[in-house]
Parts: structure tokens; C-alpha cells; sequence
């Protein structure tokens, strides 16, 4: 299981979290909202590969949010992420591990517009 939580500060997240084969659709979080997703990891080829664009007014980012050789020792077969504007952070027995964004990707991208405190993609 990945957990995703939007830590950004008083800001809607817009989170599509994809692999090679499923996109797992558009998720918008209000801030403290979690996001979670399950999957089976391949054991005959350790490749599996997440990867998550992260869009909200000030940002445009990407993340592999799950990578079988970092990710595979997650603590009970669960990785949760807390997302802050500098990066995400890996919570592992109660620290952060802290990450830099992937290098900007030129192609596909969310569009944002902001009505009444809704973010819509």
C-alpha cells in the first residue's frame, strides 16, 4: 500500500499516480487528505516502478512514488509519503525521509483552475 498526504500548507493537491500499465486517475486532496493505493509488486522481475504528478497553484512536480529497489522494505508492506512544496517525505518509524522532486518533464501536465476553494484538473 502507498499512502500519499497533501502537507502542503493551506493549498489543494492534484495527485495521478500512473505505472507502466494503470493510471490510477486524478486525486484532489485538501490539506491532511491522504490518498492510498495497493498493488502487488512483480517478484519475478523487481522493477516495479509508481511515478505521481503533483500539481497545485505554486507547483508542478513528479515523483516515483514507488520504486521496488528503494521502497521495497517499507515498514509491514506499507509506504506513506507526506507531500511538502520542497519535496516528499518518506515517514519511516516516526522521521522523515526527505526527497527532491524528478527533474522537470517536458509533455503532459495538468491544467488548474480555482473557483470557490475548488480545484478542478
Amino acid at each position: 500500500t502507498v499512502s500519499i498526504t497533501n502537507r502542503l500548507d493551506m493549498r489543494y493537491l492534484a495527485v495521478q499516480c500512473k505505472d507502466k500499465h494503470n493510471d490510477l486517475g486524478v486525486q484532489q486532496l485538501n490539506v491532511g487528505e491522504t490518498f492510498s493505493f495497493r498493488f502487488l509488486p512483480d517478484i519475478f522481475f523487481p522493477e516495479t516502478l509508481y511515478f505521481c504528478h503533483f500539481v497545485w497553484l505554486e507547483g508542478d512536480h513528479y515523483f516515483d512514488i514507488y520504486v521496488e529497489k528503494r521502497d521495497s522494505y517499507c515498514i509491514e508492506d506499507s509506504c506513506s509519503w507526506d507531500i511538502f512544496a520542497n519535496g516528499p517525505c518518506r515517514i519511516i518509524s516516526g522521521h522523515r525521509e526527505c526527497y527532491g522532486w524528478n527533474p522537470p518533464v517536458v509533455g503532459e501536465r495538468l491544467s488548474l483552475q480555482q473557483s470557490n476553494n475548488t480545484l478542478y484538473v
